[in-house]
Parts: structure tokens; C-alpha cells; sequence
């Protein structure tokens, strides 16, 4: 009797120690949850201009976001975790981009953010970015986006400055105008900013001087700016503007008679230019570093195989060069992802999208290379010239990294 009372008080203790060891681990487990990391879900955050001057880009890159979240979802997630986006409307502005970056880090607790697009944003932001250590993957063509090191951005798309030096060295070789009849046009933000210093640099290595003509983000009528260039004898315009701005311009040339190229940089490179400006865009040629939705590449297929599956009935929004910039993005995000393995917080994510070397994305872009040193990762870049009659912008180089500065 007494040997079975110690052998069942043995027992006992031993589930005891069994049992405080298993929740001991449990409740271990959950108080090492990462920011925006549950045991099955994972959330981000995102800032992108839904209202704004940009919504025409913002409202499809979501579009983008959203399809490839479901498919990825539908396929199980990223080691069993389900991807939750939270969405916040900047409206294209540095107060309400400070107030999303604010919510979604200390109300929603996202493991990361994808956007913001505007320059200025980002710049704001890059200091409470590095205080909270959050990974964010912005949209801003800029170089202070990469120049110094910043260990937590991301910048996913290409640089201005890498699209004036393509766009520059075909006017040069391929247009081969009076370099001293050429414009520039760009708005007066801080993104126009950018570019005209950018642009000044290209033109004084190619020993060209611009004319300079200023068009407000929300320009409807241009006509003085393209009196201005027709005074002075224009034989090429480059352009920084978003789509509608850039049809303005095409279409106020076409009025006044001015058969000449109008090369745009990526914000303009978009198929909307020619919805909005129609056969006055035929002229138009634009460097982006992203693909259309009608070339024939593997990745380009799969994503119109995932898009018309979640979505048939919004087919025309896809064929708009902005919806490829959003599902590359989201495609890098997920590469990243999944390369942090199960151990997933945002210090894991950070050294998994630096071990992104020559990633493949089978057609939306040229080849992406992040390092524990340069956080910029799309270098290449294809110019698109306009067709109005098949609505369509088709690329008439491969991809090319930009000419080393004369």
C-alpha cells in the first residue's frame, strides 16, 4: 500500500512537471510572437494614395496587392500563415502618410509596409522607420531613398535617374535632335524636384541644354507651357508626370501642331496616357522598369492566369502597366517572406530580402539584387512607345541598365 501511494504520488508529479513544462513552452511561444505575427497570420500594412492626384496608380497597384494575396492564401500562405493586408489612404500627403505609418505600427502592429509612393513621405519617414525597425518596401524613385544605407527600405522600383540615362542615350542616338531644342516638363513637388536635378545632370553630359516648363500635378490645360516650348523651337520634350498630366501635354501639342517626341519617365509610362489622350499619344515614348500586360513571358502569363481568376470582370485595370509595379512588389515581399522561414519577425525578414541575389521574375522585370549593403533593386528598364489603335504600350528595347555618366 504504501509503495503504490508513492508511486501513484510519483506519477502525479510527473504529469505535473509534464504539464508545467508544455504550457511553460506554450505560453514561451506566444510571448516570442513577432509584430504582426500570429502562429497563423501574418499582417501588412499599407500606404498608397486611393483619393489623391496618384489614385489612377494607387487604386490598381492594390488591385495587384489583392490578387496575388489571394492566390497565395489559397495555396496555403507562407508556412501556413495567411498574408492580412491593412490599407491606409495617404491621399498623395505627408501628414496622412505619417498618420497611417502611425496606426498601422502602434494600433495594427504590421510586421511590415509596402508603399509609401510619394518621395516626400518616405524622407519624412525614414527616421521613425529605423526607430521601430520596420521593414518598409516604398514606391519612391529616388535615390536618398537607398543613398546613405538604411537598413529597414526597401525601395522597390527604379530610379528616375536610371530611366533619364536610358531615355537620354536614345534621344541621342536614335532621335539625334538640336541639343539645344530640347524641354523639360515636370511638376513642381518634391518628386518634380528630383527629376529636374537628375535631368540637368544627364543633359550636361550629353552637352545638352533644356528648355524648362513647369506643369502643376493636377494641370488640365497646358497651353501656355506648350506655347512656351513651340516659341523656342522644341524638337523633343521629356516629361515627369503622372498620366493625366501627360495627356494634357500630348494632347495640347497635337492642337497647336507640334509633331515632336514626348519621352516620359515611369510615372508617365503607363497605359492610362493613352486611354486619356488617345491618338494625340502617338508620339509617346516612356521608360519603365516594368512589364505590359500583353507580353508573352512566363511570369507575365501567370499573372493574367491568377488575375482572371479571382477577377475576370476588371481585365481592363490589369492592362495598366501600373498593376504589374504592384504585383512585382508584392512578389518580392513574398520571396522575402518565405525565405524567413518559419522564424518569421521583421530582423529575419530584413536578412531574407538581402539574400535576394538575381531574383527572376520571369518577365514583370529585368533581374532584382538586394545585398546587406544596397538596398536597390531594380537597375533595369525597357522603353515602351505608344499604339492608340490597340490601346497598348510596346517595348522597343530589352531591358538595359543606363549608360555611365559622361
Amino acid at each position: 500500500m504504501i509503495i503504490r501511494y508513492f508511486q501513484n504520488q510519483l506519477y502525479n508529479c510527473f504529469i505535473a512537471i509534464i504539464l508545467i513544462l508544455f504550457f511553460s513552452e506554450y505560453s514561451l511561444l506566444y510571448a516570442k510572437e513577432a509584430r504582426g505575427v500570429t502562429n497563423n497570420q501574418i499582417k501588412i500594412g499599407v500606404i498608397i494614395d486611393l483619393t489623391g492626384p496618384i489614385s489612377n496608380a494607387g487604386v490598381i497597384i492594390v488591385k495587384a496587392y489583392k490578387n496575388l494575396l489571394k492566390s497565395i492564401n489559397d495555396n496555403g500562405g507562407i508556412h501556413g500563415r495567411k498574408i492580412k493586408l491593412i490599407i491606409e489612404d495617404d491621399h498623395y500627403s505627408i501628414p496622412a502618410g505619417i498618420a497611417g505609418f502611425k496606426k498601422l505600427v502602434f494600433k495594427d502592429k504590421v510586421l511590415a509596409i509596402l508603399g509609401p509612393i510619394s518621395i516626400g513621405e518616405v524622407k519624412v519617414l525614414f527616421r521613425h522607420i529605423a526607430k521601430h525597425k520596420i521593414p518598409t518596401m516604398p514606391w519612391a524613385p529616388d535615390r536618398a531613398v537607398m543613398n546613405p544605407y538604411k537598413r529597414y527600405v526597401f525601395p522597390t522600383n527604379g530610379f528616375y535617374d536610371n530611366e533619364w540615362g536610358v531615355l537620354f542615350d536614345y534621344i541621342v542616338n536614335n532621335i539625334k535632335p538640336n541639343k539645344q531644342k530640347i524641354a523639360l516638363c515636370y511638376p513642381d513637388v518634391e518628386s518634380g524636384k528630383v527629376v529636374k536635378g537628375s535631368a540637368e545632370k544627364w543633359a550636361k553630359s550629353y552637352g545638352i541644354k533644356l528648355h524648362k516648363e513647369i506643369i502643376p500635378l493636377s494641370a488640365i490645360d497646358v497651353t501656355s507651357q506648350v506655347l512656351g516650348m513651340r516659341r523656342v523651337g522644341t524638337e523633343v520634350i521629356l516629361l515627369h508626370h503622372v498620366a493625366p498630366g501627360a495627356a494634357a501635354v500630348l494632347r495640347d501639342l497635337k492642337k497647336f501642331g507640334l509633331n515632336i517626341p514626348l519621352l516620359g519617365t515611369s510615372a508617365a509610362c503607363t497605359e492610362d496616357v493613352i486611354r486619356i489622350g488617345g491618338k494625340a499619344t502617338k508620339n509617346f515614348i516612356g521608360a519603365s522598369p516594368y512589364s505590359s500586360w500583353h507580353e508573352e513571358t512566363p511570369g507575365m502569363s501567370r499573372v493574367r492566369k491568377i488575375s482572371m481568376k479571382y477577377n475576370p470582370d476588371d481585365i481592363e485595370s490589369y492592362k495598366i502597366k501600373s498593376y504589374t509595379l504592384g504585383w512585382t512588389i508584392f512578389e518580392i515581399l513574398h520571396e522575402g517572406l518565405k525565405r524567413s522561414g518559419r522564424s518569421l519577425n521583421g530582423e529575419n525578414l530584413v536578412k531574407a530580402l538581402e539574400s535576394i541575389q538575381n531574383f527572376d521574375t520571369q518577365g514583370l522585370c529585368g533581374p532584382i539584387t538586394y545585398t546587406s549593403k544596397k538596398h536597390y533593386g531594380l537597375n533595369y528598364n525597357k522603353l515602351f512607345k505608344s499604339e492608340p489603335e490597340s490601346k497598348r504600350l510596346i517595348p522597343i528595347t530589352k531591358w538595359k541598365l543606363p549608360p555611365k555618366i559622361r
